[in-house]
């Protein structure tokens, strides 16, 4: 199974379709999306009609509203996790409060100032949250966890021997090692803060590898 893993288009139609692209010719079985499409009702039509998966992110919460019944059904209904064997894709933390299991679920609890880096942390400049996800892992059974949300590409590595955490930038492939657990920022689709190229993931599970891509023939 070859999945590829894409977030953070933010109304960003033409990096969509270049993902979408490039995906193809790599010859993926299947896509899911982790969050924050944007506003605009063409973009998540686009993913509805080709039945992506998609967790929700910070930008589903607070748009809920703005879209017609239809359409906010649909979004409401996104899961903030999803987990398959050995992995997790998420659209900040695998480490979300039960309680907020859907979009609707999560859009209902936010209150006139609370605070939504409890709920979104980013994984690169919070490192409490970072080992928070690393423990979820470990007791999920997980050995790998994708997310969006922090728009850069950036993998950490625990490796359980020696309980030491490495990060990595600029990587194009990651080996799953057995004895590790192992967090994937996929980088961002539409608005990219480490290059103005789109970025995401495809992940072999048979291989046990995962590509990072950035399409550097296409400005984001």
């Amino acid at each position: 199974m070859r999945t590829a893993i894409f977030a953070d288009l933010h109304d960003n139609y033409t990096a969509l379709t270049a993902v979408l692209d490039d995906a193809a010719t790599h010859k993926v079985d299947r896509m899911i999306f982790l969050g924050d499409a944007g506003h605009s009702p063409r973009l998540l039509a686009a993913l509805r009609v080709r039945k992506i998966p998609c967790v929700f992110g910070n930008w589903e919460v607070s748009g809920l509203r703005r879209w017609h019944a239809d359409l906010a059904t649909w979004v409401g209904a996104w899961p903030a996790v999803m987990l398959e064997r050995s992995a997790v894709y998420c659209h900040a933390t695998p480490d979300m409060p039960a309680a907020l299991a859907t979009t609707s679920a999560t859009a209902a609890w936010m209150k006139p100032g609370a605070s939504w880096s409890a709920i979104f942390p980013r994984l690169h400049q919070n490192m409490d949250a970072l080992w928070n996800a690393l423990a979820w892992m470990e007791t999920a059974g997980v050995t790998v966890a994708f997310h969006g949300h922090t728009h850069v590409q950036m993998v950490w590595t625990w490796e359980l021997a020696t309980n030491q955490l490495r990060s990595f930038t600029n990587l194009s492939q990651v080996r799953l090692a057995p004895g590790t657990r192992t967090i994937i920022g996929v980088g961002s689709a539409g608005v990219p803060e480490d290059g103005p190229w789109p970025r995401y993931a495809i992940y072999d599970e048979v291989t046990a590898t995962v590509l990072l891509r950035v399409l550097h023939d296409v400005h984001a």
